[in-house]
């Protein structure tokens, strides 16, 4: 079950990491208020060497890379996917339900415009989504109704890509983003987290969804075990390290016997929730 706007793809964006993350990530915040324990402070060089090697690792794969500079004045700014949700040429800009991060959205309007793609931006200052919420298969989009994108937001993406249909999964505190559940990894096979959130959002997809998914079911203990994160691209399939998730690995290699698999870590982002995806987006 293939699609051209799923799976090949030419570029992606990526952008450095701030002093500011350290103390300053809205993760924090979260976390505080959910009442969850917070991680210890990032190694800041340790996160830059990974994210070097996460950039590295997608020009080896073949994709031509943009790098934005950091800004101290958005923490979190290395998550670029949250800041857009883009198929084919044209991109959606989001409007994310932190204000800090909305700053962030006309640097990457700048860069997406650019490269030449039909941008769109999202204007309601009662609508927020999040790129993080955005599972794109192809065929159809799921959407995190979430802390971090409500059904107006959703609105706007189906009005925006009005060929896909749009099904809003539920997702609720501290899964805080769709694809810390569910993602893509194959064409018409989705890595799926074996947590509550995951079992309900597979349930869905299963009674709701237009087209047909095989899930590939992987631990998934909450901010713990976090493994269903992975980018699929031109044949290559990204996912954690061993050390990270060794049976998440064994599961990849005994489902995807044929595929070029990367083992990959951002380990020092996770201490603020991030996961594989967060730092790119990829372009056709």
């Amino acid at each position: 079950m293939s699609s051209p706007n799923f799976g090949t793809y030419k570029r992606a964006i990526v952008r450095q990491i701030p002093d500011s993350i350290r103390d300053h990530s809205e993760a924090h915040e979260d976390r505080g208020f959910q009442g969850l324990p917070i991680y210890a402070p990032i190694n800041l060089e340790k996160a830059r060497q990974e994210h070097e090697v996460y950039t590295q690792t997608l020009r080896d794969l073949g994709l031509e890379v943009t790098v934005v500079p950091a800004d101290e004045s958005t923490p979190d700014c290395p998550f670029v996917e949250d800041i857009c949700v883009v198929v084919g040429n044209k991109a959606l800009l989001t409007r994310p339900q932190g204000a800090a991060r909305r700053k962030e959205v006309d640097t990457i309007e700048k860069v997406l415009t650019d490269l030449g793609l039909e941008v769109h931006r999202i204007r309601n200052k009662r609508a927020t989504l999040e790129g993080g919420d955005v599972v794109f298969t192809g065929h159809e989009f799921f959407v995190g109704d979430s802390a971090c994108s409500n059904p107006k937001g959703h609105k706007i993406l189906a009005e925006t890509f009005p060929e896909y249909p749009v099904l809003a999964i539920p997702l609720d505190p501290p899964k805080f983003h769709l694809k810390g559940a569910i993602c893509m990894a194959a064409p018409g096979v989705m890595a799926v987290g074996e947590s509550k959130w995951g079992v309900r959002a597979w349930k869905k997809i299963q009674k709701h969804a237009k087209f047909t998914y095989e899930p590939l079911w992987l631990p998934d203990k909450v901010f713990a075990d976090h493994t269903c994160d992975v980018i699929f691209f031109n044949g290559n399939l990204v996912h954690c390290k061993s050390q990270e998730g060794a049976e998440s690995v064994k599961r990849f290699a005994e489902r995807f016997p044929d595929v070029n698999r990367v083992e990959l870590t951002i380990g020092e982002l996770k201490k603020v929730d991030a996961g594989l995806t967060c730092c790119s987006v990829l372009l056709s």
